[in-house]
């Protein structure tokens, strides 16, 4: 019997900043950048790959609101690995978040990235 392996949409533990001193740590040592509708903080970090944390506060909406758009998020960052290997990121939406569509929300993650990499020291790989 063929099995289909399952496809998997969420981030794996690898790339996912996933502990509140985690969060902490970036959020205190980190340069912020803010664009429309998001917030991006970034700091060194001694893990050899880019990790990503997600923070969507009850300011934003409802449940579904919020849920609606960490998916989106994770999906626009899930096809843009282009930083230098060990930073942190967390990424804050902003109030008015829930008004934005998908492409609204990419662009302004697409411009919040290039300038991070340009604040950068090393060439993207």
């Amino acid at each position: 019997m063929f099995v289909t392996p399952r496809r998997t949409y969420g981030w794996g533990r690898a790339i996912r900043l996933r502990k509140h001193a985690q969060f902490c740590r970036v959020q205190s040592k980190g340069r912020r950048l803010g664009g429309k509708f998001i917030l991006v903080i970034f700091a060194p970090s001694s893990f050899a790959g880019v990790r990503h944390g997600l923070t969507v506060s009850k300011r934003v909406g409802n449940a579904v609101t919020r849920n609606r758009i960490k998916r989106r998020l994770r999906d626009i960052l899930r096809h843009h690995n282009s930083l230098c290997h060990g930073f942190d990121l967390v990424w804050i939406a902003k109030s008015n978040t829930s008004q934005a569509n998908y492409a609204e929300l990419r662009m302004d993650v697409e411009a919040l990235l290039q300038r991070i990499l340009r604040s950068l020291p090393c060439p993207p790989q």
